[in-house]
């Protein structure tokens, strides 16, 4: 190896010898795992007001996890509900990516997703009003919102939209928040469940959709 590779730049020197960035990252990487936690407890909540008896999507408890290197970056994800089997896949993935954004992908896959395409079609302005983008892409666990990746449901027609859903055999469904919006994401993200929950044709006793 090429000795020179070892050094430090001045920048790298500067960071290695401070530790008060570090331990800002810390906080905000455990600040990220609580709100996630708060977020897991709402919809725990919203499901228990739910008619979700047997429902297999439901079985399994909420997830956090962590890593250090998507694309080189930290992030934090909340799966919830979160059925994968084989060939089909429901899941609404949480998401902090570090130096991105926050994000909540709905997706399908196999049985799922013929059980909720006429749903998810039908629903085609609430989409777009919401800002969801649609996934283009071939690889179903690319999370980045490159524009080969995905594009806004409001730039296409609902019939393109409705194709797009019968031609790919997984669809996933996002929305982003900016890191600046932080303070008030939990509402952002709650409202964002919310729709979901309804396109999910999920009913409620009474009648009660709020929460």
């Amino acid at each position: 190896m090429n000795p020179s590779k070892l050094h430090l730049s001045e920048e790298e020197s500067a960071m290695v010898q401070d530790s008060h960035w570090l331990l800002t990252k810390n906080s905000i990487m455990l600040k990220s795992a609580e709100l996630l936690g708060v977020l897991a407890a709402w919809l725990q909540e919203a499901f228990v007001k739910a008619d979700v008896s047997g429902n297999p999507v439901l079985q399994l408890s909420p997830k956090i996890a962590k890593g250090e290197n998507y694309n080189g970056l930290p992030y934090m994800m909340l799966d919830y509900p979160r059925f994968f089997a084989k060939d089909e896949i429901y899941a609404w993935r949480t998401m902090f990516w570090w130096g991105n954004f926050i994000s909540v992908t709905w997706h399908l896959r196999g049985e799922q997703l013929e059980r909720n395409r006429n749903n998810i079609v039908n629903a085609y302005q609430q989409i777009a009003h919401a800002n969801f983008r649609l996934c283009i892409g071939e690889d179903e666990w690319r999370h980045d919102f490159g524009a080969d990746n995905y594009i806004p449901v409001s730039s296409i027609s609902a019939e393109l939209f409705a194709k797009e859903l019968s031609d790919k055999p997984f669809c996933k469904l996002a929305v982003k928040l900016s890191l600046d919006q932080w303070n008030n994401a939990k509402e952002k993200l709650t409202d964002v469940y919310g729709l979901l929950l309804e396109i999910g044709g999920f009913s409620f006793q009474g009648g009660e959709t709020g929460l």
